[in-house]
């Protein structure tokens, strides 16, 4: 973003927008609980309102279906937090759980003048211990379609741990930037499930690039299973998910993947057209569609109106990678692939007792509201290279022609791999992002990093033995290629800020379409050799061999780069054997994240910080949760924080310029 491309007066206007925060903006205060539970995993939900079913107590669960599960006041998912933008949000968390420290992000949140507010265990805070709390206090900003969620190891956020943030802008109600109007809004939690998700953890860590991750249970829908089979609607204990809706009514429907393992849910609404709005919180133009391909991480805004027959329509989330698995295929002993790949819940006319069974039909209304062009839809994926390159935001940000500082960071898996279900022992291999061909382990650190670092110069944080990327104080435009060299699509999520895709790889012999390329070596003959590159150095031909990819090269790929309308993100995933380049703006000070969002991948290296401007980080406030260290005679965890002065910091955040 260029100040001086911009015409005067604009940028009067603008200037002014920066610097004053309306005098609208509210405090918004929330107090959590968060506490261990045991919920039926079939019906984790508190109520069901079709047949006023409450959750069950713990005695009185089958054995088969108890899961230990982390829920916040009771709420599976956690609450819904709705502010508008520039309101100051203060959430007091009180950790009541037994054994477990506990961190939350806001995803989607850029709190870039409170960085310490960010949730990052290692980077921005130690950890809340249990008996002990803390509170959160930040900006709401950007506007948008967010969420909230567990930041800690041991997958908390598949046991219920996290919940919807959306974010409005006051006078837009019932119409959005583009001018498409709708009459109600709704929510999607898109999630996985499973009945002990720390199985998934523990294999990945014992065989490192085994596929069991993507073996879920079923996929859910606002804390309900979707189940995999439309023929037993009447049949079935607990009810299918559905999404009410009124005949003639339109819908501003905000989607949310907040899954864990799962890469990503195909979702079509049989029968209905949508025109999406905005993705990860920036509005787009409107664009008609007929099914969206939503990844880990991903928040899409679409409007779909209820022009239909009356009745039941399949709302279908398919998740496609995992109708590629079989027993032989990367599935260890003992573990069944996925019972269905594809799970169902229902759009649901008000008043209506008809099922329209079968898949999902081709829309015959707009069924996408006020666009012109609702009547006709496209099949929307941003892993395909026309999605993206077509997507254009609604506020376009041109990028200069060259970066100040280039990047190049790799996402692989090094060590000995699981070979054949029969093999014993299992063997550890570890993910890992390396920088420029420097290969770190990140290691959490005792005392976060903004804490030990806030101030420091890029060379002294450079001798941590952790991936930073130390950002040079003067630049001003960052780009970073990731090349992807395994079989295993990465869900790549920026924390404090959003970056712009400038460049995917259109690669037609592996792509959606074509996902043998997975595990099939001989799909590596039509990479050019100069292109190919191993994720471990060392291998010997083996299945090592197996995890590689088809990098990018700068002379034949810049040409089909973007540059113009470039896509705004915080979320974007890198497709597999495959490459992307990204673009941001170092105007954040802070360290941030920057991670793959599968969230068995972070604990096993995938996972790197972002050092911005560390002489303009501002000042730590007192009661800032620094480091956790162990009482050695009593075995106990502690949390140490400065001597407080201020609980609640009344530091005023500044106005910045809308995504």
């Amino acid at each position: 973003w260029r100040m001086a491309s911009l015409p005067w007066a604009s940028r009067v206007v603008l200037l002014g927008a920066l610097l004053v925060v309306p005098t609208s903006a509210e405090v918004k205060r929330f107090e959590w609980r968060v506490e261990d539970w045991v919920v039926d995993f079939l019906r984790p939900t508190v109520a069901l309102k079709r047949n006023s079913a409450k959750r069950e107590t713990p005695y009185k669960i089958p054995d088969e279906n108890r899961k230990a599960a982390i829920l916040v006041n009771g709420a599976y998912p956690g609450p819904t937090i709705e502010v508008y933008e520039n309101d100051t949000v203060e959430i007091n968390v009180l950790n009541l759980m037994i054994t477990e420290g506990v961190s939350l992000h806001w995803h989607g949140i850029h709190p870039v003048d409170q960085p310490w507010a960010d949730g990052a265990v290692g980077v921005t805070q130690a950890p809340i211990m249990p008996g002990h709390n803390y509170t959160y206090r930040f900006r709401a900003w950007p506007a948008g379609t967010h969420y909230w969620h567990s930041h800690m190891d041991g997958m908390q956020s598949a046991k219920g741990l996290r919940g919807p943030f959306i974010v409005k802008r006051r006078g837009e109600e019932h119409v959005s930037r583009s001018g498409v109007r709708y009459d109600e809004e709704k929510l999607m939690v898109l999630a996985d499930e499973w009945r002990d998700p720390s199985v998934c953890l523990k294999l990945e860590g014992a065989m490192a690039g085994n596929d069991v991750c993507s073996d879920i249970d079923y996929a859910s829908l606002n804390g309900q299973v979707a189940w995999g089979d439309l023929q037993k609607f009447n049949s079935r204990k607990y009810p299918y998910p559905l999404v009410d809706v009124e005949q003639g009514k339109c819908y501003r429907l905000r989607m949310m993947m907040m899954a864990s393992n799962a890469e990503n849910y195909i979702v079509t609404f049989s029968g209905h057209n949508a025109t999406l709005l905005a993705l990860d919180g920036v509005d787009v133009e409107p664009i008609p569609i007929t099914r969206i391909n939503m990844h880990i991480g991903e928040r899409a805004d679409i409007v779909l109106c209820a022009d239909q027959k009356p009745g039941y329509y399949p709302i279908e989330m398919m998740y496609d990678y995992a109708c590629t698995l079989t027993p032989g295929h990367f599935i260890p002993p003992g573990f069944h692939p996925v019972s269905s790949c594809k799970f169902y819940a229902f759009l649901h006319y008000a008043n209506q007792t008809e099922i329209l069974y079968g898949p999902p039909k081709t829309p015959k209304g707009t069924g996408g509201g006020a666009h012109p062009l609702a009547t006709t839809g496209v099949d929307f994926d941003l892993t395909n290279a026309w999605n993206w390159n077509k997507t254009k935001p609604l506020d376009v940000q041109p990028e200069p022609e060259e970066p100040d500082v280039r990047y190049v960071v790799t996402l692989g898996l090094e060590g000995p791999l699981y070979k054949d279900p029969a093999d014993r022992p299992l063997t550890r291999g570890r993910w890992y992002m390396d920088i420029d061909g420097r290969r770190w382990t990140w290691t959490k650190p005792a005392t976060p990093l903004l804490h030990t670092k806030s101030g420091a110069t890029c060379p002294e944080l450079a001798e941590e033995q952790v991936p930073v990327l130390n950002i040079p104080e003067d630049a001003e435009t960052v780009e970073i290629v990731l090349n992807n060299l395994s079989p295993t699509a990465h869900n790549i999520h920026m924390h404090g800020m959003l970056f712009q895709v400038i460049n995917v790889a259109d690669f037609q012999w592996c792509n959606v379409n074509k996902t043998a390329c997975f595990v099939m070596p001989e799909f590596l003959n039509p990479c050019p050799a100069e292109d190919r590159a191993y994720a471990d150095t060392n291998h010997t031909g083996g299945l090592e061999a197996l995890y590689w990819g088809c990098t990018y090269n700068e002379k034949k790929d810049k040409r089909t780069q973007n540059l113009q309308t470039p896509l705004r993100k915080d979320s974007f995933q890198v497709w597999q054997r495959s490459w992307a380049v990204i673009r941001f703006k170092a105007d954040a000070p802070g360290v941030w994240q920057f991670h793959c969002h599968m969230e068995q991948h972070i604990p096993l290296g995938m996972i790197m910080a972002l050092n911005i401007k560390p002489s303009q980080q501002p000042k730590i406030p007192d009661d800032v949760r620094t480091e956790t260290h162990t009482n050695k005679k009593q075995g106990q965890q502690e949390t140490k924080t400065k001597k407080p002065k201020n609980q609640n910091p009344k530091s005023k955040p500044k106005k910045r310029k809308h995504n």
